[in-house]
């Protein structure tokens, strides 16, 4: 195995709508390890609802294990949209075991921030009733140009359209935290984004890779909305994310 993947999925989804790419990834001979975060999929609780600090102490506790069980195998961590989020968070972590992230249209921004006075309300909702879930409103033709390769909620009953008041806001926290950040990735990153994403903003992630050039790798995908995993075009995506890691395997023989 020339190294491990582990993959976070984005709000709404679970593990399973990267079968493929672990398979892609298995040729490739990657392994490529994913689950379904709290209240997603197959695990316990209200649907939508966690916190960012759990949800990252979480991973911490699997790359730990995994790093146990393959202590030679570099380990690179995979997210999309609030999956690519919270693995830029753990970028800035010295203390993780990581070789490298890659970041799926990560949550930074959204395309239509809520006014300042809603994400005031937002945070305060989050300490009275956390729990409190709401639609998150986004559509299929937001994810992908082609949505015959998009899955939904009624042919996945895995598949939820729910966000805690708590997540929400952890969310916008956490995006501005990673963005104002006064110090840069700790590890090597490949951030990538589609410019024709209306959900989160393609600017910001954008802005946050010049700002961090030393570290991270921009990849613009023209003319691709949000899900750069899922569409027609997730082959080229593949290949692409495979010769970056390509080149990072070389950088960490050296």
């Amino acid at each position: 195995m020339a190294a491990l993947v582990i993959m976070v999925h984005g709000i709404g989804q679970h593990g399973g709508c990267y079968d493929e790419w672990g398979e892609m990834f298995a040729m490739q001979s990657v392994g490529f390890l994913t689950f379904d975060l709290r209240g997603h999929g197959n695990t316990a609780g209200v649907r939508g609802h966690a916190s960012i600090n759990a949800i990252k102490d979480d991973l911490r506790a699997i790359i730990n294990d995994m790093k146990m069980k393959f202590a030679d195998t570099p380990i690179v961590l995979f997210g999309h949209s609030m999956g690519g989020q919270i693995a830029l968070s753990l970028a800035f972590d010295k203390n993780v075991m990581l070789q490298g992230v890659i970041a799926s249209s990560p949550f930074l921004k959204l395309v239509r921030p809520p006014s300042p006075i809603l994400v005031w309300a937002a945070k305060w909702a989050s300490f009275v009733m956390p729990c409190f879930t709401v639609r998150t409103g986004i559509k299929a033709n937001q994810l992908s140009q082609d949505n015959t390769n998009q899955k939904s909620t009624k042919t996945d009953p895995l598949l939820h359209k729910k966000i805690s008041i708590k997540l929400f806001s952890d969310l916008l926290t956490n995006g501005d935290k990673i963005i104002n950040a006064n110090h840069h990735p700790e590890i090597p990153v490949l951030l990538m984004h589609g410019n024709a994403d209306s959900l989160i903003s393609f600017e910001a992630g954008k802005a946050f890779a010049k700002k961090n050039e030393h570290t991270v790798t921009f990849k613009e995908w023209h003319d691709m909305r949000h899900d750069l995993l899922n569409g027609s075009e997730k082959e080229d995506v593949f290949s692409y994310v495979m010769n970056w890691l390509s080149k990072l395997f070389v950088l960490l023989i050296l």
